[in-house]
């Protein structure tokens, strides 16, 4: 073979080698470069899930509510991201691995937007019916308010006729007499004479209150505050009355006199003011005084 066919032959085999050390070169390049971008695409990816996550997590944080049932649902989807982030944080250049977490955490925003959606319904359901509450609470307040009012003036009404209802005494007049064989009652001012306190009264007049018969009690206290007459006592529920002398007297709604006679035992009159009570049952209706001298 020539020098010139060998030297053809070598320079033909140098550029195939020197081809085929530019392909592979080229290739290596490729194969890093691509590599890299992979590397740095996959580290983006997950820069960007786990700030996505930790966004949905600040979320669920920030969020104050009393229904138990969103209470639990939130408790479960912090306990997954917590688990998706730790497995992203420590997943290696795995693009189908990172494709599933990336799944994930798309189905934890559609679940947290679930559920934020849920909870401002519930707030505007809340919002709506403190409202309604509220104003209930308003018109009620209003309603016993007006029903305290109407108590009040039906109690001040009761009192009224309550009172307008009690006999009502007038010219209180107590003296000292005795009485004469014919039982004539004669008013005298000799303490030596005097035999029986003789006290009368006027009954006014009154359309409210009943007719028919009443018993009046009538108390007598000397100057020694000793109770003089009967001293007898009537017992009304759980009241006791000590009472001089009971007068009966039947009431036709028109002024009507009345006097009574209080017995003195002997050397019982004594000099000084006497005090005088008036009762209807245990109600009191009139207290005078008057003296003896």
């Amino acid at each position: 073979m020539s020098e010139k066919k060998k030297e053809s032959i070598l320079k033909i085999l140098i550029g195939v080698l020197l081809a085929g050390l530019l392909v592979m070169v080229t290739y290596t390049f490729n194969f890093h470069r691509e590599k890299n971008e992979n590397i740095k695409y996959l580290e983006e990816e997950k820069s960007y899930l786990k700030s996505e996550l930790a966004q949905i997590q600040t979320a669920y944080d920030s969020l104050n509510v009393d229904n138990v049932s969103i209470k639990k649902s939130l408790e479960k989807e912090k306990k997954r991201i917590a688990i998706l982030l730790d497995s992203i944080k420590t997943l290696e250049t795995s693009y189908s691995q990172l494709k599933k977490y990336r799944l994930q955490a798309d189905q934890l925003k559609m679940e947290k937007q679930r559920l934020l959606n849920h909870i401002s319904i519930l707030a505007e359901e809340n919002k709506s019916l403190k409202t309604a509450i509220d104003s209930t609470n308003q018109i009620l307040l209003s309603a016993k308010q007006k029903s305290d009012s109407l108590n009040l003036k039906n109690e001040e009404l009761q009192k009224k006729i309550d009172e307008a209802s009690i006999i009502k005494i007038s010219d209180v007049l107590g003296e000292g007499v005795y009485l004469k064989n014919n039982g004539e009652v004669v008013s005298t001012k000799r303490l030596k004479q005097i035999e029986n306190i003789r006290l009368c009264f006027e009954v006014n007049e009154s359309k409210i209150v009943p007719e028919g018969e009443k018993n009046l009690y009538i108390q007598i206290i000397n100057p020694n505050n000793n109770l003089i007459g009967e001293r007898k006592k009537e017992k009304f529920n759980d009241k006791e009355l000590y009472y001089s002398v009971k007068t009966p007297i039947n009431y036709h709604q028109i002024n009507l006199n009345v006097c009574a006679l209080i017995h003195l035992e002997e050397r019982q009159a004594v000099k000084g003011k006497y005090i005088a009570h008036i009762f209807d049952n245990d109600k009191l209706l009139s207290s005078a005084s008057f003296l003896i001298e």
